[in-house]
């Protein structure tokens, strides 16, 4: 079974220069906490875990985001373009629940965060999946990052006589 991460861009949410400005600030977080990601598995496990020029080279040295998993655990390269402007309208990204979902989540965390009606994120996992990895998110760049609201709650449980 697939678990898929969806967005759409609305370019008309707001002036093509400050979504540019936003949309720049938001890849180079992206960037950061991607290559702090990949240190860290480094660290713990000998390996980044991670593939793609996002995971390896020093944030801002090259626009744009892309990210897969390392080996087996590769599935669909997710992909963000260098201006905000060159991405297509609508996009989404098949991780498995493969490690890289963590920096996938993260990424699409933050673009939501920074672009606000810009972007719609959505997903075949709840919030309660996202809820750890926004939490790692928002202590390495040290703001409150949400949970996107368009991710939908996890579902109760109903109990019998509820």
């Amino acid at each position: 079974m697939g678990y898929t991460h969806y967005w759409t861009f609305n370019s008309k949410a707001g002036k093509a220069a400050d979504l540019e400005a936003r949309y720049q600030q938001a890849i180079l977080e992206c960037q950061r906490v991607v290559f702090r990601l990949a240190a860290e598995n480094r660290e713990l496990c000998g390996s980044a875990c991670l593939s793609g020029y996002t995971a390896h080279s020093k944030p801002g040295k090259y626009g744009g985001l892309e990210i897969n998993g390392a080996g087996d655990d590769a599935c669909e390269t997710f992909i963000m373009r260098e201006h905000f402007n060159q991405n297509q309208s609508f996009g989404f990204c098949k991780t498995g629940r493969n490690f890289y979902d963590i920096a996938v989540v993260s990424c699409l965390a933050i673009l939501q965060y920074r672009l606000g009606d810009a972007i719609n994120v959505t997903s075949d996992g709840t919030s309660e999946d996202w809820e750890n990895i926004v939490s790692y998110v928002s202590r390495k760049l040290r703001r409150k990052i949400p949970v996107p609201a368009s991710i939908r709650p996890a579902s109760r449980l109903r109990v019998v006589g509820e």
